[in-house]
């Protein structure tokens, strides 16, 4: 009896100078590790992803720094799947694609794969209006009503196209009114509802963003003035994926879905909460503020990024054919960045196709209207996503992001953290796209690092030139 009450304590104290130390320890591992990790590998170091066995591709050995960033991305647990693709000077430099695209299936991410961009879409409608405006067929400055004369109503009769590609037209949301993906089926329906919805602001032009209405509206707009009353994702799939051989569907046909495109994967709710509710001092890459006001209901923020948006959809709620299948014009396009590179080149050679193309494809912007479409429009504080936005008045942002602001990227980026962008004076096409889903609002560390690194080698290369 004696022997078993010393060993009863003996085991009692082993664990709890055992327990706590280890606690700490798999804490540790789970908050230090990559949020995409598989549990094993976060909290034991196990099972975790190694690049060079998905890596595809290839990229100029001059700059070699990107392969090796995009590498980093997937075996920290930063990335599930991902693609990337560089131009510089009209040629192709990086082509990479890497990583799971359905976890599930274990296929993996490589050249064939689609992603769901978000509003990385809203460049290549920007580019479909701007086509319109090269015709003759829209104006930018011609209010809104001249092509649709039941929009004027609600204090909207003085708003005009450039409003609308600017987040300025004021029905960035909807007041009493939850967009359905169902709605979005029948759009002679649809269009009563978009054209009875007020002014946001009583008519005064003010910078708020139009995260899914921009293309409801652009939509409508469209199928109005084109002579065989298409949809904008008919145009595109029509005239510009087969002259410029891309591929970029904002209605997704169901064998492509089930052979092609990749699942998302959301932050996962562990690791957001601490970014969402910790003191920025205490935690690495801290949400932007843009965020909290996604849980008010009554903000401008919730109104135009949820409530607005099809079934107030959550990243994972995409990745049903159903939410695929119809078109929304800022948002669903499923494309590569191979494709949305090869585009952002042509703008960054100022709309005319690359020289390995002349004499194929054509012009995808002339000259007059490529200078209506970059025309600065202000930079104004957008009351939605809280930040300083300067555009262009043909709907794109003009951006100086942190690292290489000397040097303005035209374009957009998508929720999760795509990009479609150019720069011209360096001649830089940059694209890329992913399936897990971060919290930044342009880009993030994943694709920031590797753009700021193609500036850099651009840099250097000139100057060596010179």
């Amino acid at each position: 009896m004696g022997n078993k009450s010393f060993q009863s304590p003996s085991r009692s104290l082993l664990l709890q100078l055992f327990i706590p130390p280890l606690i700490i320890f798999l804490m540790y591992q789970y908050i230090y590790s990559g949020p995409f990790y598989p549990l094993s590998c976060q909290l034991f170091s196990l099972n975790c992803p190694k690049a060079s066995d998905t890596l595809t591709g290839f990229v100029d050995p001059e700059f070699s720094e990107i392969k090796n960033i995009f590498k980093k991305n997937i075996e920290s647990g930063s990335e599930i799947g991902a693609s990337v693709t560089i131009y510089y000077n009209d040629k192709i430099i990086a082509d990479l694609s890497g990583g799971i695209a359905d976890w599930n299936t274990g296929k993996l991410y490589d050249k064939d794969t689609l992603q769901l961009v978000f509003s990385s879409t809203k460049v290549l409608t920007s580019l479909v209006v701007a086509k319109f405006v090269e015709k003759g067929i829209l104006d930018y400055d011609e209010k809104i009503s001249t092509y649709w004369p039941e929009f004027a109503q609600g204090n909207k009769e003085n708003v005009t196209l450039s409003h609308l590609m600017t987040h300025s037209a004021g029905v960035g949301w909807f007041d009493n009114y939850l967009t359905k993906i169902d709605d979005l089926s029948d759009l002679d329906s649809f269009s009563k509802i978009l054209e009875s919805q007020p002014h946001n602001f009583g008519g005064v032009p003010k910078r708020s963003y139009h995260a899914c209405t921009r293309g409801y509206y652009l939509n409508e707009i469209i199928r109005r003035v084109d002579s065989n009353h298409r949809t904008i994702g008919q145009i595109v799939q029509e005239e510009i994926m087969p002259t410029y051989d891309i591929e970029f569907y904002y209605s997704t046909p169901e064998e492509i879905y089930n052979s092609r495109v990749a699942q998302i994967y959301s932050y996962p709710m562990p690791r957001l909460l601490p970014k969402l509710f910790l003191p920025k001092w205490l935690i690495m890459n801290p949400v932007h503020h843009m965020f909290h006001k996604m849980f008010d209901p009554n903000t401008p923020t919730y109104k135009t990024l949820v409530s607005s948006c099809p079934n107030q959809a959550q990243p994972k709620d995409w990745n049903a054919i159903d939410m695929l299948k119809v078109e929304g014009p800022s948002y669903s396009g499923i494309t590569n960045s191979r494709s949305m590179a090869k585009l952002a080149a042509i703008m960054a050679n100022n709309g005319k196709p690359l020289p390995e193309n002349e004499g194929v494809e054509p012009i995808l912007l002339n000259n007059d209207t490529l200078k209506k479409f970059l025309e600065e429009d202000s930079s104004e504080s957008d009351i939605s996503i809280l930040e300083d936005i300067t555009m262009s008045k043909g709907g794109i942002g003009i951006f100086r992001l942190k690292g290489i602001d000397d040097y303005e990227f035209l374009g957009w980026g998508g929720s999760g953290g795509s990009l479609f962008l150019w720069n011209v004076e360096l001649k830089i096409g940059f694209a890329y796209c992913m399936n897990a889903f971060h919290t930044a609002l342009l880009g993030d560390e994943r694709s920031l690092a590797m753009l700021k690194e193609t500036v850099n080698t651009v840099l250097r290369l000139k100057n060596i030139k010179e």
